[in-house]
């Protein structure tokens, strides 16, 4: 099973669309199970991690982060982990 944390904020619109490419990428990665952090509240979390830009993927020491995260980045990200 693979296991990724992803740090968000309900008002931030490109994470809104990470989200909707994650629900999508589901299907195909149905073993992939993510704890969602919402970084306006879990700032601590964030600090732990070295989160530095939401929307952020994190699996172990290997993170994916950006101003905007695409279906294809974050499929060769899952691929990868």
């Amino acid at each position: 099973m693979k296991s990724i944390k992803f740090y968000h904020s309900i008002i931030c619109p490109r994470c809104a669309m990470a989200r909707r490419e994650l629900k999508k990428l589901k299907e195909e990665f149905p073993d992939l199970e993510i704890e969602p952090i919402e970084v306006l509240t879990k700032r601590g979390k964030k600090k732990e991690d070295g989160v530095r830009q939401f929307p952020a993927l994190v699996h172990a020491d290997k993170s994916l982060s950006g101003f905007i995260l695409t279906r294809a980045a974050i499929r060769s990200f899952l691929v990868d982990i």
